[in-house]
């Protein structure tokens, strides 16, 4: 039987669009892959013809020993197969990836290494740090921070010290206190700015920067895990021009996919951690008889829509009727179900006034049970006849991934808030976890973002400062004006 072949092919840093194309092309055709714990599996999708074997290993927990991992590559090339090791980053630094191609070719066994993108240069950029500057520095050392025992060679972090440009440290979340205590003690001055990359590349990724003096507290204050790299030197300052700012987005599931993958094409990193969910209510009895009546029919959100369209009496009570929609998003929702409707130029009530003067006299309002009140009170006042019927009410989330965001909340750059409900029940659910005090501490140093009116009277309610309100009342409107503050602050 001829022998079959070992590919050794760097994964990338973790987003599986930053794997080179010839890293996909040979995990489509392999027979055999062998593949690292800190690897997305997203991936490994669409390998379900070759057989998969986790070799992956972290601290205190190998799976197989390096020798062990040496020989399986082995013995699959020998029994005539294609093999891929994927591991992530670039297969020859700090991967083992050469002890492997050791091992392989001194039994004769072909193989090729396939070069990946490594983390020590791409976490630092999706971060917002050059690993060089012109101007600041034109020199980078990378090493590890986790040295196998016993090294004849240890590193000597006292000379690291003393080196100029950026330093890179790679595998060092265990040891962090140490290796900064080291380089302070080497020289390096306690103000150099220093940052913390966590999970580089994946969708989680964060940032926690300081300098070296408190750059190990800052990181255990929140909870920095591997995979983590640290970056020291001056090059970490223009991440606060450079780097993607995190988002939070607390919307309702139903929306967050689509508010993400908007906050994604603005160049913030989305954070969605859905704060609120929606229960349907029960229509009223006399629901037919208030349709009639009404002469105009008002929804002002998309969920309000799509609530309302699964019930036949009020898809067919909309025929003859005069729709109104606030917001471009609820105008598109009723588009899908054939329903044409008028969006004022201004959502609030004086901009629904233009548009129902001298028109109707007889308003029904389709919304949330918590749906603000300004609009119908100010119609009423100019003398209009308003009824509201709830469709839904929004209460509090126990996401998971809002206790997250929480918990995690000093690396949110931006809250946005796209309603009074998002901002309450964040704060509540922060003093249920004890962490209120925390979570408004991190709003302090953030910025602030809400869509409308009633969004804003409620973190004023809560005694949080808002900075950006959008003068149209949409998600992207919010975007484009969180755009032009983080521009306006650099300039």
């Amino acid at each position: 039987m001829a022998r079959g072949k070992v590919y050794l092919v760097g994964a990338g840093p973790g987003d599986p669009e930053l794997m080179t194309v010839k890293a996909k092309r040979l995990l489509s055709e392999a027979d055999v892959v062998l593949f690292d714990r800190l690897l997305s599996p997203d991936m490994l999708k669409g390998l379900e013809n070759a057989e998969l074997i986790d070799v992956g290993k972290s601290a205190g927990d190998h799976k197989l020993t390096q020798e062990e991992i040496n020989q399986l590559l082995i013995s699959k090339a020998e029994e005539g197969r294609v093999v891929i090791r994927l591991k992530g980053g670039d297969p020859y630094l700090f991967g083992r990836g050469g002890e492997e191609a050791l091992a392989l070719l001194e039994q004769g066994i072909p193989f090729e290494v396939v070069p990946g993108v490594t983390s020590a240069i791409a976490a630092p950029e999706l971060a917002g740090i050059p690993v060089t500057h012109r101007g600041i520095t034109s020199a980078l050392t990378i090493v590890t921070g986790h040295e196998e025992p016993g090294k004849d060679s240890p590193l000597q972090w006292n000379i690291l010290a003393k080196l100029n440009g950026t330093l890179v440290v790679l595998m060092g979340v265990s040891r962090l206190e140490k290796n900064v205590a080291a380089l302070i003690s080497g020289g390096k001055p306690t103000r150099t700015p220093a940052a913390i990359v966590e999970k580089g590349g994946w969708p989680e990724q964060r940032m926690i920067s300081g300098t070296l003096e408190n750059i190990a507290a800052l990181a255990k204050e929140a909870q920095i895990e591997p995979p983590a790299i640290l970056v020291v030197g001056d090059v970490v300052n223009l991440a606060k021009k450079l780097g993607r700012k995190r988002i939070a987005i607390f919307r309702p599931e139903s929306q967050l996919q689509e508010s993400a993958d908007l906050a994604l094409e603005y160049g913030f990193q989305p954070v969605c951690a859905p704060a609120i969910t929606l229960e349907k209510k029960p229509l009223p009895d006399n629901l037919k008889m208030r349709l009639d009546r009404a002469a105009c029919i008002v929804f002002t959100s998309a969920n309000g829509v799509v609530m309302a369209l699964e019930n036949e009496t009020i898809r067919s009570g909309l025929k003859e009727k005069i729709v109104f929609s606030i917001g471009p998003k609820t105008k598109r929702a009723l588009e899908k179900h054939g329903i044409s409707s008028e969006v004022p130029e201004e959502y609030s009530s004086e901009g629904l006034e233009k548009l129902l003067k001298n028109r109707c006299q007889n308003i029904l309002f389709l919304r949330s049970a918590q749906g603000s009140q300004y609009l119908s009170d100010d119609l009423r006042k100019a003398g209009l006849k308003i009824d509201d019927i709830p469709l839904y009410d929004v209460k509090g989330s126990d996401d998971p991934r809002l206790d997250h965001l929480i918990s995690h909340a000093a690396t949110i750059d931006i809250f946005a808030f796209t309603s009074s409900s998002t901002a309450k029940y964040l704060v509540k659910r922060a003093s249920v976890l004890g962490r209120e005090e925390q979570l408004r501490d991190a709003m302090a140093k953030a910025r602030i973002a809400v869509i409308g009116k009633p969004t804003a009277a409620e973190l004023d309610r809560l005694g949080i400062r808002v900075d950006i309100t959008p003068e149209q009342f949409t998600f992207e409107a919010l975007l484009q004006a969180v755009q032009r503050y983080e521009f306006q602050r650099f300039e």
